[in-house]
């Protein structure tokens, strides 16, 4: 099975079309999700996220995450910024992605509020074929018709647009992404191959809540994500408990009723992932670990994942004002709960 693996990791340096990045703990990562999250809080959001995937296989995938966001309420606008590294092969396969993002907050109702938005992104994938032996690859000289000869260079630069939109309640929420609207061209190859255009759906409902004293104590909340690009779908299913100042969640990836890709496999799952989180005030710090159940088994070992949110400069007046209602899909978008608000009896988050 190893063996196997590290086959998989080595064509990934010369695939033509591959498959994003992945992150477990996807509301710990919003702009990632959604360009709408930009400006999810009342003032300034640094997050930093890590993920480790197959730990037992030498090389596989490594992601580094780093984002910042922060609300303007005179333009009633939000902007974000990102910077996500990928890693993986025993080529060294580099991603790198750099996107700036902008939203803005239309107000429906007392009740429903939509959030439209934009992404600009600049793109980098590196690769060091030095490290790479290909079949057909001459020893010292010579020709050679295949793979090894296509390789036309090392980096490719690129240039994407991704745009999604936002739409929530105190209780319920749903998010709609598009992204690779520009279609880069990924390859390495002397030819051209364009990334795939990747449709994300998530949402969910806040079910019920505890509260004393002015501050939520217990909270429970169920949401969902589904993705899809080219033949490739993805779903997430979740359930959130929040007893503060510690969150607990569990997830279920996997289509069980749907299986294009492996047909070898009688179920079409990934994985069951657990979530524990801890709040120290503005500070939010995660831990997740992926339990494989699919086809792989244990001998990759999962992945684990860290996140680290820090929430500064929060105008809670704003939402005691009545102007915006709490985003709900994240006790991290607005932990700071105001008192006697407008909103404050109809109020509720997701973890």
């Amino acid at each position: 099975m190893k063996k196997a693996l590290y086959i998989l990791l080595l064509l990934s340096t010369v695939i033509t079309k591959a498959q994003d990045p992945h992150f477990s703990q996807f509301y710990a990562n919003p702009l990632y999700l959604s360009p709408s999250l930009a400006g999810a809080t009342d003032g300034g959001r640094l997050i930093v996220n890590y993920r480790n995937q197959w730990p037992e296989v030498s090389n596989a995938f490594s992601t580094y995450a780093i984002s910042f966001d922060n609300f303007f309420p005179s333009f009633n606008s939000g902007i974000g910024f990102y910077l996500m590294q990928d890693k993986a092969g025993s080529a060294g396969l580099t991603t790198t992605n750099a996107a700036f993002q902008y939203s803005y907050n239309l107000i429906i109702s007392d009740y429903w509020q939509i959030i439209p938005a934009v992404q600009f992104a600049y793109g980098n994938k590196a690769v060091d074929f030095s490290k790479a032996i290909f079949p057909d690859q001459p020893p010292i000289s010579g020709g050679s018709t295949g793979a090894y000869n296509r390789l036309s260079n090392e980096q490719v630069h690129y240039i994407d647009l991704a745009s999604s939109v936002f739409l929530y309640s105190p209780k319920y929420w749903v998010g709609f992404t598009v992204d690779h609207l520009a279609k880069p061209n990924y390859t390495f190859l002397n030819e051209e191959s364009k990334a795939e255009l990747k449709y994300t759906v998530f949402g969910g409902m806040n079910i019920w809540r505890e509260r004393r004293r002015g501050k939520t104590n217990r909270a429970f909340s169920t949401s969902f994500r589904y993705q899809r690009q080219a033949e490739f779908d993805q779903l997430d299913l979740g359930l959130y408990w929040h007893n503060s100042p510690l969150e607990i969640g569990v997830w279920y990836r996997g289509l069980p009723l749907i299986n294009k890709v492996d047909k070898s496999a009688a179920v079409n799952q990934d994985a069951i992932i657990a979530l524990l989180a801890y709040d120290l005030g503005p500070i939010r710090v995660g831990y997740s670990y992926d339990i494989t159940i699919g086809s792989l088994g244990w001998s990759t070992a999962g992945a684990h994942e860290l996140s680290l949110i820090f929430e500064f400069n929060q105008r809670t007046r704003m939402r005691s004002g009545g102007r915006r209602p709490a985003v709900p899909c994240s006790e991290s978008a607005n932990p700071l709960n105001s008192v006697g608000g407008k909103y404050t009896r109809k109020k509720r988050r997701l973890y």
